[in-house]
């Protein structure tokens, strides 16, 4: 009897030591898994009221911590953790403690933001052990002068160039052609190509949508800086600065947040807003 509980007893704590190693074994497997922060299908979708709208899929291996878009000043603009329903509702389910799987435990297609304004942003993703950042735009800076200037009246902002009326009468420029300098002696403002004089810009110019600082649409005339320009072939720039080089120049420096189409980031323009031409 004595012996037969010897061997069990010897039994027991064997299986005890078996069990102790697998559980430690999958601990370490658990922990050896590196932490992924996953975008895809990022999208800036331009709005009706020269505003924005952030939208992509997102998916990770392990609790997403914070989710946010941030501007240059490094404030946060959108919060998806703590305003976004779909990721809100998504973070219900994962444990608090961020456990690593080998599996997508957090995945979700077109994520949205609420509108914001045009500006410059990075999306911040981070998990406990793992972050990843997507800038959103770019600031670029041209030269735009009035009627009276020989270097610069006419913008493509799509090309990021702007030309003389010489070279913005060229066959291969004048379809980009979107917005004209507005001003005599000094750069005011930009106003649609289709109000151009001359007959060979303003009836092949690219069809823009132009919205003034409070986001009214302006059917005709010139916007400054805050307005914003949405093209239809797919590009949204805000307009930050439009300031004469010199006193005794006719020539200004446009500077403006542009936002295109590229690689990793597709710019949506609505059908429904109203262009020119």
């Amino acid at each position: 009897m004595k012996k037969i509980f010897r061997m069990a007893a010897f039994m027991l704590a064997l299986g005890s030591m078996t069990a102790g190693f697998t559980s430690c074994g999958e601990d370490d497997e658990t922990e050896d898994i590196a932490e992924v922060i996953e975008t895809s299908a990022l999208k800036i979708k331009a709005n009706t009221n020269g505003t924005i709208t952030f939208v992509g899929d997102v998916s990770s291996n392990a609790k997403i911590k914070t989710f946010q878009l941030v501007d240059q000043s490094g404030s946060v603009v959108y919060d998806f953790v703590a305003s976004n329903d779909q990721v809100k509702e998504k973070l219900k389910d994962i444990a608090e403690d961020g456990t690593v799987t080998k599996e997508k435990v957090f995945s979700l297609k077109d994520i949205t933001s609420d509108s914001i304004a045009v500006d410059l942003y990075t999306l911040n993703i981070k998990t406990k052990k793992a972050s990843t950042s997507v800038s959103l735009g770019e600031v670029l800076e041209y030269t735009i002068g009035t009627k009276e200037s020989s270097t610069a009246s006419y913008l493509s902002v799509i090309n990021n160039k702007s030309y003389n009326m010489d070279a913005a009468k060229a066959a291969d420029v004048v379809g980009t052609i979107e917005v004209i300098a507005e001003g005599s002696t000094s750069v005011e403002g930009v106003k649609r190509a289709s109000e151009a004089i001359n007959g060979d810009i303003n009836s092949k110019c690219g069809k823009v949508a132009l919205f003034d600082k409070d986001g009214k649409a302006v059917a005709s005339g010139a916007i400054t800086a805050g307005g914003v320009i949405i093209t239809e072939s797919g590009c949204i720039c805000k307009i930050q600065e439009i300031g004469a080089t010199d006193a005794s120049s006719y020539d200004a420096k446009f500077k403006g947040i542009t936002i295109k189409s590229v690689s990793g980031l597709t710019v949506e323009v609505p059908s429904n807003i109203t262009y020119s031409k």
